[in-house]
């Protein structure tokens, strides 16, 4: 294909009305959706892009002071027919990048102008037309951010993030896999016939796992050798529960273990449902009752719940210093500024 400012001299000297779009919509998978809105079908940089009316890219502003550009994207009919509203809160479209190209569709060999790839920001679906838009941006959006972090007192980290420095809880370890090499400190689950038994377990001498898996003991602080690695069994901090009674589809008690869990532990927390019409969403706590195992969610969850319904429950944190050394441990990680002097402290300064 040309380059965008070649394909963009041989585009605009063809008259505005042999101009059209072409949209490629690339899901994080890999799945690829390529649309024309030119009225028919288009052959073009060795692709062939499907006639979709409904694929509007027009409404992108560019400055010419060097700004981000930005607008928003129509999907077309073979994205919002294939997809509804469950799959926008299930976050199918996280990740998306959508890639636009005008061209002369009197003579596609001419090449065209590339726009993008650009990063979905905020995806709008309305039920009613099926009609999703997508809101983008430039490559450039992440350096105009800001990257240095505002003091505070509580902890700007989320609990489980990763990144190196932040809280790093490990909320969900990846599973152990078979002649792989760990080392001192890192975190696994071993699945038996799919359940966790909510335990996790923490390498304690490093080596390569074996080449089948070994029988695991999930007795709380009990050893397992797997070929020359030891892991050592502890509390998961994700726990696997079952909907026991239901009050409606905000409120209900559960059926789950957790020797930690007195009142509101799981308060602030979420829900990540693992069976029955919620499958693969989530929901926020916003009560849990230790003496009852009741589940109060903030609004509702999406489609029914049933007695019977799996989830994995996350513990809350209120994100202070307190929490975060008395509940988890992890104080290490804080990634707040709980010493900083208060209001009254400057007040008084010099008295």
């Amino acid at each position: 294909m040309r380059t965008a400012s070649a394909g963009l001299k041989t585009a605009m000297a063809a008259t505005p009305h042999t101009l059209g779009w072409l949209g490629q919509f690339v899901f994080l998978d890999g799945t690829t959706v390529r649309v024309s809105a030119t009225g028919s079908p288009a052959e073009f940089d060795g692709h062939t892009w499907t006639a979709d009316k409904s694929f509007k890219g027009s409404t992108l502003k560019f400055i010419g002071d060097g700004s981000v550009p930005d607008g928003e994207v129509t999907a077309p009919t073979a994205i919002s027919d294939a997809y509804d509203a469950e799959d926008v809160y299930a976050g199918t479209f996280e990740g998306m990048e959508i890639t636009l190209f005008v061209f002369n569709y009197r003579s596609p060999s001419d090449g065209g102008m590339q726009l993008g790839p650009y990063e979905v920001s905020e995806i709008n679906y309305d039920d009613r037309g099926r009609i999703a838009t997508f809101e983008i941006r430039g490559i450039l959006q992440k350096a105009k951010q800001i990257t240095v972090e505002e003091l505070s007192v509580s902890c700007r980290s989320d609990l489980g993030d990763a990144r190196p420095g932040f809280c790093n809880l490990p909320l969900y370890p990846d599973d152990v896999e078979r002649g792989t090499a760990y080392a001192v400190g890192d975190y696994v689950r071993a699945p038996d016939s799919g359940d966790y038994h909510n335990r996790m377990f923490q390498c304690t001498t490093a080596g390569t796992t074996a080449g089948s898996a070994p029988s695991y003991n999930y007795t709380v602080a009990a050893t397992t050798t797997d070929g020359t690695a030891v892991f050592t069994s502890a509390e998961a901090w994700v726990r696997s529960g079952v909907v026991a009674t239901r009050t409606d589809d905000s409120d209900f008690t559960a059926t789950l273990t957790e020797s930690r869990a007195a009142d509101g532990w799981f308060t602030s927390g979420s829900v990540k449902w693992t069976s029955g019409l919620n499958v693969g969403l989530y929901n926020q706590v916003r009560v849990y009752t230790g003496s009852s195992k009741r589940i109060q969610l903030w609004g509702t969850a999406r489609w029914t719940i049933a007695v019977g319904d799996t989830f994995e429950i996350v513990p809350g944190c209120d994100k202070t210093f307190a929490m975060c050394l008395s509940r988890f441990l992890n104080s290490i990680n804080f990634r707040g500024e709980h010493l900083m002097p208060g209001r009254d402290f400057l007040n008084g300064a010099g008295s």
